[in-house]
């Protein structure tokens, strides 16, 4: 019997909430008349099993990292089932509206109840990272207003449980990146100060409405998470900046080590004295001077001396022709050099001084110069970025591919080339899931090699290679049997054998990366050379059609 379309479960949808990668429902439970919210999760059409199985396993690692923690400043979770093939979390329906709504509607938020609010969240925080779980995703999204004032955190989807593994990177990679901490762009180790990070970059927003690293470019903003100091908050008591900029910390030894220590910090910074800034101390006044005594005030003496006879100096008493001349006064300097040899000098010096001014204004504009060439290839080097993000999202991962590489090959800033690393190797990882499916084994295993050289600390390549090691011992050439859609299926026909290989497709791949790789180096005769090459070793196959395209693109310039 198919389930009605306003079930789910037993329970009574009522309506839809909202839609993102999953749909949140508001509905009821008939048997506690119960209001709660349901977030079901959202498979979009046309995904690999792969795709399915690490979406699934993500969507339950959001209810067991929600469901093992009890706060009340984190979102209850009533129950987690399956219906029909649909998988879906119930928990609690919260009134009110989530903190980017909020700022949304309001802009910043007056200084007491932000930190009212940020209090709350950190006591959510110190339970949550005492229970092992890392929230990984702290924004204002995710943090939720009650009309009663009580503050909840939800969405655990890209929650970390320690000493538990990761189930994939996408996530990361093709998140906003505005909130994350330096060590989730490295792709470093994450603990609870990745939380504080994030909650210090909200406060931010909450008192200045505005974020503390902006940019129009992924590029930029992440370069600015990495290298930029946050500009101080205007109009912010002393106490509160420092807490602000702690929290903010590039490296996390900086940062407070815990939720509870960032909170005792707040609490302080909010105490009325701590609010005014302290007085001046007073000047003072030296003491007055005491006038020296008068000889009429003095007491007598004892023994009074006669007047004693007038002294009568040396000098005075020689005769007037035994008197010593004075002394000659000392003959002035001449002058080092003459009126029109000092005139001369003062113009050599003025002719030195403008010429190393002209070299510094021609050293000056030099520099800019460079540095908008600069700034037009970073702009440049975005662009492919934020291109191949939206190719990768929508699918295409062989053209989202050849853009991360170009970027890998191009950019300065080792941030941006290790995400542009990270990128390439997740194409890589997928492409070598479709070649599984058209049962194509050893493409596969070129895929995942070729996704380690640029992220070795890929898992999913890795972990992938090792099942293709465990599953063949060495025999790549069968058709994988893995819980993959046999490729009668994918073909449309049950009887209709799986595709032959056209060709020898690993020389020509590794033909056509070569060539690609050629073409980033500006050497496009050898580009042409290597992509034609690998037309002639896989005639007919998909990656000798890439290798024209590439040719016709580059003849046509």
């Amino acid at each position: 019997m198919t389930p009605s379309v306003n079930t789910l479960g037993k329970y009574q949808i009522v309506r839809e909430i909202a839609r993102s990668n999953d749909i949140v429902w508001e509905a009821v439970d008939p048997e506690l008349g119960r209001r709660v919210a349901i977030k079901e999760l959202n498979l979009p059409e046309g995904v690999t099993e792969v795709q399915r199985q690490e979406r699934i396993h993500r969507f339950l690692r959001e209810a067991k990292a929600a469901g093992r923690l009890g706060h009340p400043n984190i979102v209850t979770i009533h129950e987690v089932d399956i219906d029909n093939g649909r998988h879906y979390i119930v928990m609690e329906y919260l009134e009110g509206e989530n903190l980017r709504e909020r700022l949304q509607r309001q802009g910043a938020i007056p200084l007491k109840e932000a930190v009212d609010i940020t209090l709350q969240v950190l006591a959510a925080l110190e339970h949550a990272h005492r229970m092992g779980v890392v929230h990984r995703d702290i924004k204002p999204e995710n943090i939720h207003l009650l009309p009663d004032g009580l503050v909840k955190i939800t969405d655990f989807g890209i929650a970390r449980i320690v000493f538990e593994p990761n189930i994939t990177i996408d996530g990361q990679i093709f998140g906003t990146p505005s909130y994350m901490s330096p060590e989730q762009i490295e792709g470093g180790e994450i603990d609870q100060r990745t939380d504080i990070f994030s909650l210090g970059v909200v406060l931010y927003e909450m008192l200045t409405g505005r974020k503390p690293f902006t940019g129009e470019s992924i590029v930029t903003i992440t370069y600015n998470i990495m290298h930029k100091e946050p500009t101080p908050p205007p109009g912010v008591p002393y106490g509160i900046e420092r807490v602000l900029m702690r929290a903010m910390a590039k490296r996390p030894i900086d940062r407070y080590a815990s939720a509870r220590e960032m909170a005792e910090d707040l609490k302080r910074a909010m105490e009325p004295g701590a609010l005014v800034m302290p007085a001046p101390p007073p000047v003072v006044a030296p003491p007055p001077q005491t006038a020296s005594p008068s000889p009429a005030s003095l007491p007598p003496l004892l023994n009074p001396v006669p007047n004693p006879a007038p002294v009568v100096s040396q000098s005075s008493a020689l005769p007037q022709a035994q008197k010593k001349p004075p002394p000659p006064l000392p003959k002035p300097h001449e002058p080092w050099l003459s009126p029109r040899e000092s005139e001369a000098m003062k113009q050599m010096i003025l002719t030195l001084f403008l010429g190393l001014l002209i070299v510094l204004v021609a050293y000056g504009i030099n520099i800019a110069y460079e540095r908008y060439v600069e700034m037009q290839r970073m702009e440049a080097l975005s662009t492919q970025m934020s291109d191949g993000v939206k190719l990768a999202q929508a699918g295409n991962h062989r053209e989202a591919l050849a853009r991360f590489v170009n970027v890998y090959h191009n950019a300065k800033s080792a941030e941006v080339r290790t995400v542009a690393a990270r990128n390439a190797a997740v194409c890589l990882v997928h492409l070598g899931d479709e070649a599984l499916q058209t049962g194509r084994a050893d493409l596969a295993l070129q895929y995942y090699q070729q996704a380690l050289e640029y992220d070795p600390t890929s898992a999913a390549a890795r972990q992938r290679m090792d099942q293709l090691s465990r599953l063949y011992s060495g025999n790549l050439s069968a058709p994988p049997p893995i819980a993959l859609p046999p490729a009668s299926r994918l073909n449309g026909s049950a009887s209709e054998p799986p595709p032959r290989p056209r060709g020898n497709e690993p020389l020509a791949m590794e033909l056509y990366m070569r060539g690609l790789e050629a073409y980033q180096r500006g050497d496009r005769l050898t580009a042409v050379d290597l992509w034609q090459k690998a037309i002639q070793a896989a005639p007919g196959s998909e990656t000798a059609r890439l290798a024209m395209e590439s040719i016709q693109q580059l003849t046509a310039r």
